[in-house]
């Protein structure tokens, strides 16, 4: 459905200008108290549309939490979203210099803060000047002098200041799915006990690595999938995203000396990528479509060529396991039909995320395993986690199932990355549309 955008008129914002004063003195006789008074900073003849009334909400927003932060007293508030733009009206018990050194550091807290016109008048109705001047829009010098010589006319303006809205949510977008999947690596990592695993308590089957490993591995990638959306928003390349798989690789290996998350960094760098290239309002579904698509380029350049650098193209030349591709390729189909269920059944969230790896371990061709101990050890193990769900997936069965897997040296990574997507995907379930 379009939306339909209203031009205004110098009629018209002179009209609104009158309204927006009236309901100054009607509060100021009201409640003799400061007001904070928030427009904002729009040029040209369109006031109002989705991404200007989402950057005011965001500034709303700022202002609300300020006020609770200061836990100053609201004695009033009144809102108007009119085609002639938003504008917001709050009377404060608070002392008015204060409330105007408050709203200058929202102003100036980031792009974003530069659309903000936050106004306050002290309870005599006059109106409170900032310290300095504020910077124009376009090309960073003092906003009077540009306005004065006319500078940059009015379409330039409001082209700036939608730019600068979107990469504003878009930036944000980013950090929030980074964030994510940030905290999918550590709730794996936490998940205890996990057989033949790092986990909380011992490192399993692995002697160079424990849990700070994880811990430090965890935070050098965030700005890795903060990247990766990035990347999908501006539609790179499937070529440049695996150039930045290959360096958070070197950051993982410098952070951790350890191989401590080379899978998820595939996996995840996939999904956020995925995420990015969907857009903030896209279903699970949508951004699972979009990995599928990833997942096959990168089966595709495998499967036709002759490399075996990696212990994943090695298993595909000897076995014909297609390993992280292959899950992704199928859009993480055993994550989203096997783990993710799992996690969403009501028990607490380790009490199924370690639920959830023994499903992982029982159906998945984990290529950590087979490079540990071949087929026969995967075999094995697939049993292991069989009898394990079926006598109770208690924490004393499994740490007894990790000794039997310490013993042979076996270690689910492969399940243990699926494990993270899945932690993944549910922590974004959450917030996607369906």
């Amino acid at each position: 459905m379009t939306e339909e955008i209203r031009r205004v008129c110098v009629a018209d914002m002179l009209r609104a200008r009158d309204e927006r004063a009236a309901r100054q003195r009607e509060y100021l006789q009201r409640y003799h108290a400061p007001l904070i008074s928030f427009t904002m900073n729009i040029a040209g003849d369109v006031k109002c549309n989705a991404n200007i009334r989402r950057a005011f909400e965001e500034g709303k927003a700022r202002i609300e939490r300020a006020l609770e932060r200061k836990s100053w007293q609201v004695l009033d508030f009144a809102q108007v979203i009119a085609f002639t733009g938003c504008e917001a009206l709050w009377a404060i018990q608070a002392d008015a210099q204060q409330i105007k050194r408050q709203m200058c550091l929202i102003e100036e807290e980031d792009a974003l803060g530069r659309l903000f016109d936050m106004d306050v008048i002290d309870g005599d109705g006059g109106h409170l000047s900032r310290e300095t001047e504020r910077t124009c829009l376009v090309c960073g010098g003092p906003v009077r002098a540009c306005a004065r010589s006319r500078a940059h006319d009015a379409q330039t303006l409001f082209a700036r200041a939608n730019q600068i809205i979107q990469a504003h949510f878009e930036n944000a977008y980013a950090v929030r799915i980074g964030e994510t999947a940030q905290r999918a690596l550590l709730y794996e990592a936490l998940t205890t006990p996990k057989p033949g695993l790092v986990d909380c308590e011992n490192s399993g089957a692995h002697s160079d690595m424990d849990v700070f490993n994880f811990a430090d591995s965890a935070c050098v990638l965030r700005s890795y999938f903060e990247d990766c959306v990035r990347l999908g928003q501006q539609g790179a390349s499937y070529a440049q995203l695996q150039h930045a798989g290959q360096l958070a690789e070197e950051k993982m290996l410098s952070a951790a000396h350890a191989n401590t998350h080379k899978g998820a960094v595939f996996s995840l760098g996939i999904l956020c990528y995925a995420a990015g290239q969907s857009g903030e309002t896209a279903s699970l579904a949508e951004i699972l479509c979009k990995a599928k698509a990833a997942g096959a380029y990168f089966l595709a350049e495998m499967q036709k060529s002759n490399r075996q650098h990696t212990g994943g193209e090695r298993q595909y030349a000897l076995y014909g396991l297609t390993g992280a591709r292959g899950e992704a390729a199928n859009g993480f189909a055993t994550a989203v039909d096997v783990a993710l269920p799992v996690l969403q059944n009501g028990k607490t969230l380790p009490q199924a995320g370690r639920e959830a790896l023994l499903h992982l371990i029982a159906h998945v061709q984990d290529s950590n395993i087979i490079r540990r101990a071949g087929l026969e050890g995967l075999i094995w193990a697939q049993e292991q986690a069989r009898n394990a769900l079926q006598n109770g997936c208690t924490e004393e069965n499994l740490r007894a199932m990790n000794e039997r897997f310490v013993q042979k040296n076996i270690s689910p990574g492969g399940s243990a990355d699926l494990l993270a997507v899945a932690y993944f995907l549910h922590f974004l379930k959450g917030e996607t549309h369906g």
